[in-house]
């Protein structure tokens, strides 16, 4: 009878321990209906070596981590002969953060006169409206950008997000 008991109440504890431990996994995620994610498709230029490359991916990730907390992700791929950037941000808010960031008189305008790369194509995808796309293209004056834009509306699906 004791046993029984004793068992009893070891499995209702170790349940009940289980299901705050759900209850708190499902509370860190969380549903992103407004993100953005934009894919630059990046030619390295003809005398960057691997090193500079590493370093200046390194830092810049680094920098944008630390000035833009509404980015979600920031990460560079390689790609056959050319290297993808793949930025996320929480709403197109957070994404025009960035575009004012790389005009001139932003933070990251300097940062960026060291980059190994060109810009081939800029591919935007998600839930931006007319706003982000006006302040792209007066971003894109400003700095004299040639390559094109391209945006993706969401139709619909889901992003979410650990923090």
């Amino acid at each position: 009878m004791y046993s029984n008991r004793l068992f009893r109440l070891t499995l209702m504890a170790f349940l009940l321990i289980a299901f705050q431990g759900l209850t708190k996994a499902e509370q860190k995620q969380k549903y992103l209906p407004k993100e953005v994610t934009v894919f630059v498709t990046l030619k390295v230029k003809n005398n960057a070596s691997q090193e500079h490359i590493k370093n200046f991916t390194e830092k810049y990730a680094a920098f944008v981590d630390k000035t833009e907390p509404d980015s979600l992700g920031w990460s560079y791929h390689q790609s056959g002969e050319k290297v993808i950037l793949i930025e996320r941000y929480k709403d197109e808010d957070a994404n025009i953060v960035t575009a004012k960031n790389i005009a001139p008189n932003g933070i990251r305008y300097q940062l960026l006169k060291n980059s190994p790369f060109t810009v081939e194509k800029v591919s935007v995808f998600g839930a931006f409206t007319k706003k982000l796309i006006d302040v792209n293209a007066m971003t894109a004056k400003k700095l004299n950008f040639k390559f094109p834009f391209q945006y993706n509306p969401l139709i619909s699906g889901y992003s979410k997000n650990a923090r």
